[in-house]
């Protein structure tokens, strides 16, 4: 079970904006490589047509914007996403409560027979 990727989608659903922005944070990416360090790096199977539709949502909500690039190689153009700075204080509040909702839970499943 530790390296199987987490496939549980209510849970899921939840957790991928937490992880996009965290993983947005660091630097820009462009939508496959989300893609696949979310699936990689962070354990979620996040089906190929979800990225897209989330990463309009949070344009949409003014958490990441983004900017179409060309390779210097004469590459083909990729849009690339990036947290804006309301997104940023998204991602903390997220974490926030994400750390506060895990240790809660994490306590209440670890109790032994009380």
């Amino acid at each position: 079970m530790g390296d199987k990727p987490f496939e549980n989608s209510q849970i899921l659903k939840g957790l991928c904006e937490l992880a996009l922005l965290s993983l947005l944070q660091g630097r820009a990416h462009y939508g496959i490589e989300i893609l696949q360090r979310l699936r990689a790096d962070a354990g979620i199977d996040i089906a190929d047509g979800t990225i897209y539709p989330l990463l309009h949502r949070l344009a949409k909500a003014d958490f990441v914007r983004s900017e179409w690039v060309i390779d210097e190689a004469g590459g083909r153009p990729r849009k690339y996403y990036e947290l804006t700075p309301v997104g940023r204080a998204e991602l903390a509040l997220q974490v926030e409560q994400w750390q506060r909702l895990s240790g809660a839970l994490n306590r209440f499943l670890s109790r032994t027979g009380k």
